[in-house]
């Protein structure tokens, strides 16, 4: 009887073991969007390194996740059937979770990590990623064809432990342990040789865990990014203030690209802009909303949210329109929960930080553009007043149905699945510009109104993007924003009316920091050095700007006069790329250029 259990259990260890080298032929079929972006980016450095790395890192991650949860139950229940059926549904949801990773790597080249699951399952996170009904049915479909797929693949698994002799098991598991002691042995020497390279190739990697040695600069110091935990005196002095009492309005339309700001994307606010001041080289703080929102209203770079978030502080700004009496009315098409604006920017108004109504985004954009003309006829006029509009049409780009727009061929929808290296963006380009021009003309019936009412002679209007939007420019394969710093995903346009001030354009290099400053210069006449409150200076101030530091969730980018992008990541490692992300393998940390960035944020600290 004790033969007749051996027996059996060596078919089932045979069976988990066929079942988990099976597997990863669908691991590397869906592995392939990484491969090509390893090709393309840093193979030549080590080419048969890098692939037999890739090779290795797959089968391993495969037989340890299947192999070690089907180890655990059945070594410990005895029950080969809840540890086979366990193992099928890890195998399928495991398969599910890579080609999450793929389309998010091959897009923003990050993994899944706690930003994006914090935006997946946070609040109103159906407004953060908004997709098709048909886009949702091809994932149900997909799910319930792997888990199918992954039923015969376990019982052709058990077909052949049956007829394959356990010692070829064994010759197998031992070539992959032989081959990952050599990868390790000559990834060790790489590192300590160039280590630029072994983590260019690793970053290709989902679910890697390399140890890296402790980066040095060039003049012995170590690369450390002391962004968090810190205490702070902002501002630094109590600000001297003259209150003007004109009113502000800032118009922000999420994810909007600097190249869509003109007559023909944008009619309306085209000839607006044409009685205001434009600053045609302007920057977001960061790539993504978070920072992008918060570097507008600060004056900061993002790397302060997580500090201000956990200790309550809120922008000199918002302080100084509340002291004063103004009438704030926040106006977002989608939720400020997620990212937790309601926390830093607008912690004295989050009871106003919910959507407006509509189920789709360019529906929430009619009701916030109606909702704002309503409290213009409605509001107290013995009060200046401050309003937030955040149209988020860009950002989903889902249109209305019977909207076709100008700008053909355009897709009906945002084809993400089909997007990747290679693709011609023209069509889905042209569906985000028809999405810009939809918003233009909510846009032009909100200025409308307030030219009609005669507040344009006393208000403020700011119009400009959180950060912009890519469609491959570079031709690296980006889409979208939060993966680089390049102009493509954080330039974006910035339209400033003064009623004090004459139209011009200004073509020198502004950024989100400076926008703070010159609203509480015109509209508190504050006479303190702008440094006891930003990190930035006024927009119409010309003197030359030889850096710009920039951040996302995965690190900070420190842009040079001649826009090259140094990326420190939070792991601290650092990428060089030129202004078109050209890496250079080779080039190291501006130690001069780093230590004015490490100052920088440092302002503010305690």
């Amino acid at each position: 009887m004790k033969r007749i259990c051996d027996v059996l259990d060596k078919v089932h260890w045979k069976a988990e073991f066929w079942f988990a080298i099976l597997n990863t032929i669908f691991v590397f079929l869906i592995s392939y969007k990484y491969f090509v972006l390893l090709h393309s980016e840093a193979s030549a450095l080590h080419p048969v390194y890098s692939v037999v790395a890739f090779f290795c890192h797959f089968v391993c991650l495969t037989l340890l996740l299947l192999g070690g949860v089907f180890f655990q139950l059945y070594f410990f229940t005895r029950k080969y059937l809840l540890a086979k059926w366990v193992t099928i549904v890890l195998a399928t949801i495991a398969l599910i979770i890579l080609i999450i990773d793929a389309y998010v790597f091959s897009l923003y080249r990050f993994h899944l990590n706690s930003y994006v699951l914090t935006q997946v399952f946070g609040p109103a996170s159906g407004q953060v990623f908004e997709f098709t009904v048909g886009q949702y049915i091809a994932v149900a479909v997909v799910l319930l064809l792997l888990l199918t797929v992954e039923m015969f693949v376990f019982k052709l698994a058990e077909k052949l432990a049956n007829f394959v002799p356990f010692k070829y098991v064994g010759c197998i598991l031992l070539s992959i342990i032989f081959l990952f002691l050599s990868v390790q042995s000559y990834r060790l020497y790489e590192l300590y040789k160039s280590p630029q390279s072994i983590i260019a190739i690793e970053r290709h990697f989902p679910a890697a865990l390399p140890l890296y040695p402790v980066l040095k600069l060039s003049d012995g110091s170590t690369l450390r990014l002391n962004v968090s935990n810190n205490q702070y005196t902002y501002p630094k002095q109590p600000l001297s203030v003259s209150p003007t009492g004109k009113n502000l309005v800032i118009i922000a339309f999420d994810s909007w690209r600097y190249t869509t700001m003109d007559s023909l994307c944008t009619p309306n606010i085209y000839s607006f802009a044409k009685k205001a001041v434009t600053f045609d080289q302007h920057y977001s703080g960061s790539n993504g909303t978070k920072s992008g929102v918060f570097s507008l209203f600060y004056g900061l770079s993002g790397s302060y949210f997580n500090d201000f978030d956990k200790q309550s502080i809120e922008p000199v700004l918002m302080q100084t329109m509340r002291d004063n009496g103004y009438d704030v009315r926040l106006f977002p098409s989608a939720s400020l929960r997620n990212p937790p604006l309601d926390k830093t920017v607008f912690l004295s108004y989050s009871n106003q930080c919910d959507p407006a109504g509509g189920m789709n985004a360019w529906q929430r954009d009619v009701y916030l553009a109606n909702n704002f003309m309503t409290y213009l006829t409605e509001r107290d006029t013995t009060k200046p007043f401050m309003s937030f509009l955040f149209f988020d049409s860009l950002h989903s780009m889902i249109k209305p149905d019977d909207y076709k727009g100008p700008f053909q061929p355009s897709w009906t929808y945002a084809k993400y699945e089909q997007l990747g290296k290679g693709v011609d963006p023209t069509e889905f380009l042209n569906l985000y510009k028809n999405m810009v021009y939809y918003l233009d003309s909510l846009a032009g019936l909100v200025l409308s109104e307030l030219e009609s009412k005669g507040l344009l002679e006393n208000t403020i209007v700011v119009i400009t993007g959180d950060h912009a939007q890519e469609f491959d420019d570079n031709h690296h394969s980006f889409w979208g924003h939060n993966g680089n710093f390049s102009d493509a995903q954080i330039r974006v346009p910035m339209i400033y009316y003064n009623p004090d001030s004459e139209a011009t354009t200004y073509h020198h290099w502004t950024a989100h920091y400076d926008v703070v400053s010159t609203l509480m210069r015109d509209m508190f006449n504050v006479t303190n050095p702008v440094s006891d409150y930003s990190i930035g200076k006024y927009l119409q101030d010309t003197t030359e700007r030889d850096f710009l530091v920039v951040d996302s969730y995965i690190g900070i980018g420190m842009i040079d006069s001649k826009r090259n992008i140094t990326n420190l990541f939070y792991d601290e490692t650092y990428q060089i790329t030129d202004a078109s992300l050209n890496e250079d393998f080779h080039a190291e940390v501006d130690v001069e250029l780093y230590r004015k960035v490490q100052d920088q944020l440092k302002m503010f600290q305690r």
